[in-house]
């Protein structure tokens, strides 16, 4: 409705056409640059004064300081998660509580109990590995795959960041000691249960196995009775000082090759043992031999059951002490128990057995916790603390772009809110001088 009139008194020219076509029209780049003038106390202020204010209020924040801790241990990524949610456990963090609160530190110990997330967690205790891990791409090809997951890192890092240096020295021997003294248990706590259940599995492999080689030493035992009874009877001749040899071949010949040689029993034996076709030969030998093959048959059974015997009774009796062990090791997971404290349980253990067989597998165990004791060693003992750096300069830029983005978008709003306010004015001026017009 506020759009002039087209009429014969008054046309429209083209602006095609006539001198308005060489108008003057305003590049983009000079319109943003007269914006940015126009509101230039708006920019500046809007971007500066934040940027310094954030500079300020960091040079006045209270300095933190870290001290970071290496071990020189390979890691694979599977047992790198596996140490953080030991350490991260909520049994863990209370430990670590406890001892900070003997210490004095109560401020650092409520601090670990309000942190609920990971990521409290690592501004307070971080851990790193280098080299980093390979990201896990979709791949098809099993041996990148294989690569990957074979990959283990060199060198662990424990950093321990505190509100002073002496904060920071006290927690970092906590840590320290939990990394290197409580977490190993659990290490010792699975190693221990699989060594149980390999017992577990061999003594039930001898029960298992007890009752075939009876019936064997029953069957050997009965066909030696009945081949006594053979060689007894009437008739039965005497073998002479000789034993068969066979050519075992793909295809057995109708009489095997005889050929006499001194007797040996352990080569007799051998060769049935080891021939495919043993039984098929077992009839050719004189009965004198077949007896001595089932003697000696007899007492490899009987050799084998007492061997089991023995090995069973072992196993018993390192099976109750592993349990006991594993029971101590439960209890202790609860309380601030250190892997020196089982060590030395240990000796007591040692002190206190009897058995030699027992003796020597509870120094091995000793040993192999001792390893695994030994693996958390750090490569330095006395780290430097050092202040954290606060990152004025960096924060102080970051600031400042965030912020002149705000304004410039403030000031193109303003902009265009003025702009409309002038097109409006003008439209109704315009609205206003219509009706003044004569129609000539």
């Amino acid at each position: 409705m506020d759009e002039p009139q087209h009429t014969a008194a008054n046309p429209i020219v083209p602006r095609d056409s006539g001198p308005e076509r060489f108008l003057y029209r305003e590049p983009g780049i000079l319109r943003y640059l007269r914006l940015l003038w126009e509101h230039r106390w708006l920019v500046l202020g809007g971007s500066l004064l934040p940027a310094l204010l954030v500079g300020v209020i960091l040079s006045l924040w209270p300095r933190r300081y870290a001290a970071t801790f290496v071990y020189e241990r390979p890691l694979a990524e599977r047992e790198y998660s596996v140490l953080q949610r030991r350490f991260y456990s909520q049994e863990n963090l209370d430990k670590i509580a406890a001892r900070l609160q003997e210490q004095g530190l109560t401020n650092y110990a409520q601090k670990l109990e309000q942190a609920r997330t990971p990521q409290l967690f690592e501004r307070l205790i971080r851990f790193d590995v280098a080299p980093m891990y390979p990201r896990r791409l979709q791949t098809t090809d099993p041996c990148t795959s294989e690569k990957i997951s074979a990959f283990k890192a060199k060198l662990l890092s424990i950093k321990v960041v505190g509100d002073s240096e002496e904060e920071v020295a006290g927690v970092s021997a906590v840590v320290t000691g939990n990394f290197e003294s409580i977490l190993p248990l659990y290490d010792v706590r699975n190693h221990l249960q699989e060594s149980l259940q390999k017992l577990r599995d061999d003594a039930a492999k001898i029960e298992g196995d007890r009752f075939t080689l009876s019936l064997d030493l029953q069957k050997e035992t009965a066909k030696l009775e009945k081949f006594k009874a053979l060689q007894d009877a009437p008739g039965e001749a005497a073998a002479g000082n000789f034993t068969l040899q066979f050519n075992v071949e793909t295809t057995p010949p109708l009489f095997p090759r005889v050929r006499a040689v001194t007797p040996k029993a352990g080569d007799l034996q051998e060769l049935l043992d080891n021939s495919a076709e043993k039984y098929s030969f077992y009839g050719f030998l004189p009965l004198s031999y077949q007896i001595r093959a089932v003697q000696s048959k007899i007492i490899d059974v009987q050799e084998t059951l007492t061997n089991d015997t023995e090995k069973y009774n072992f196993y018993l009796q390192v099976l109750d002490l592993d349990n006991r062990l594993f029971a101590k090791l439960e209890e202790s997971l609860l309380t601030y128990y250190t892997a020196q404290q089982y060590l030395g349980f240990l000796g007591e253990q040692l002190l206190a057995c009897r058995d030699q067989a027992v003796a020597d597998h509870l120094k091995s165990y000793i040993r192999k916790t001792e390893n695994l004791v030994q693996v958390n060693t750090r490569a330095g003992e006395k780290p430097v603390v050092y202040p954290v750096p606060k990152g004025v300069v960096k924060n102080a830029m970051l600031a400042f772009t965030l912020f002149l983005m705000i304004a410039l978008f403030t000031a193109v709003l303003l902009e265009h809110r003025h702009e409309r306010q002038r097109r409006s004015v003008a439209n109704g001026g315009l609205a206003l001088a219509a009706p003044n017009r004569s129609p000539g």
